[in-house]
């Protein structure tokens, strides 16, 4: 494998490890909420609606905001500004991890995963999936559907292109519950604060970001002087024929 896709690999499957660990962090320390998505949250909207609980339903209006306004950012950033939404992206995993342990045990389970609802989706909608699959980091719905497909049409049909698939959603599948077992354990022990734990893998995907930008660098580097070489001999060969 190519040292720069080799990279991209490694950065899938360690943010799938983070989509896990604060995937099951939001379950076992706010009343089973699972801040990843908002499917869970939408239907707490309706059933506040039909109950008239319109203070609940505040709440899960303000969590509905904040992932839109999040999904919102990944597309105007990049318009307006020149740089790397990858890193701001784990910037944000890192600042709303550092909160997330701070924040006490009695408040509002919705408004305590405020910062997941807005770090998840910022790392969904940022982070494509390396070698033209479709699959996400913070969910595992799909993945695991793709996985079933592959590993079946493999069976059927003995195709390396279906077992390379099942790896690769084998490995996400395996790095997102990874987290999810570990944010557990963790929380087991340390409470609230056992997230903090979730840091190593943030700043481990700081690097990983930064060594795929050097090696793509490089790569581009190395293109370019190939493509002028031959252009530079052409030069000297017409020259040497006109004199």
């Amino acid at each position: 494998m190519h040292t720069e896709m080799k990279y991209r690999f490694l950065i899938h499957y360690t943010l799938s490890f983070i989509g896990g660990y604060l995937g099951l962090y939001a379950i076992v320390s706010r009343a089973d909420l699972f801040g990843n998505a908002q499917t869970a949250n939408l239907l707490g909207v309706v059933r506040d609606i039909i109950g008239r609980d319109f203070s609940d339903m505040m709440l899960r209006v303000g969590a509905l905001l904040i992932y839109m306004t999040a999904v919102i950012l990944t597309v105007w950033i990049p318009e307006h500004f020149s740089t790397d939404l990858r890193f701001i992206s784990i910037g944000i995993d890192i600042c709303a991890v550092l909160l997330l342990g701070f924040l006490p045990a009695r408040m509002s389970p919705v408004v305590a995963l405020y910062p997941v609802f807005f770090a998840m989706p910022f790392q969904g909608c940022t982070f494509k999936a390396p070698g033209g699959y479709n699959s996400s980091t913070i969910f595992s719905t799909n993945n695991l559907r793709q996985f079933t497909t592959a590993v079946t049409q493999f069976l059927m049909k003995k195709d390396d292109a279906q077992r390379d698939k099942a790896k690769f959603y084998g490995m996400t599948l395996l790095s997102f519950h990874a987290g999810a077992a570990l944010s557990l354990i963790l929380y087991m022990y340390c409470g609230l604060s056992g997230v903090w734990v979730c840091l190593i893998s943030a700043f481990y995907a700081v690097w990983l970001i930064a060594a795929d930008r050097s090696t793509a660098a490089d790569t581009s580097s190395v293109s370019q002087k190939k493509t002028s070489a031959p252009s530079n001999y052409r030069n000297i060969s017409y020259k040497k024929k006109e004199a």
